[in-house]
């Protein structure tokens, strides 16, 4: 009977957990964006061809090539600041993204998670090896 009991109250309170530890959220999402990025640089250095990250801020998810997808969360914010590609000029009408080239390196830049609080993380992706990190 006791065990029965645990499990109901454990099945009510177990979808509130994300609510009552603060930050959590933005903090599984930064985990999984890093990834994403990790990953988009393993296609590219496999499959020799680049691979990019936009952002598509209407639709509140990253534009990325299919079958990748990740779309963040309403309390979340995403900035994205990323070098210029190689022949670009400097220019506010080109849409910005993390580029990852066939030799492991990239334009380099930052995406920049808000969140509630004022708690953000920012993940790093280095230009010269394309390796992705987060500085919280």
């Amino acid at each position: 009977m006791v065990l029965v009991i645990a499990a109901l109250m454990l099945a009510l309170v177990a979808p509130n957990l994300v609510n009552l530890i603060p930050g959590s959220e933005l903090k599984a999402f930064a985990q999984q964006s890093a990834a994403l990025l990790r990953e988009l640089r393993s296609e590219a250095l496999n499959g020799a061809e680049p691979r990019a990250l936009a952002l598509a801020t209407e639709e509140r998810r990253y534009q990325v090539p299919p079958p990748l997808q990740l779309s963040w969360p309403e309390a979340v914010t995403v900035e994205l600041n990323a070098g210029n590609l190689p022949g670009q000029p400097v220019s506010s009408d080109v849409q910005p993204q993390l580029v990852f080239y066939p030799d492991g390196s990239s334009n380099g830049g930052s995406l920049t998670l808000g969140g509630a609080g004022n708690r953000h993380y920012r993940i790093m992706v280095d230009a010269f090896s394309g390796r992705v990190h987060i500085d919280d």
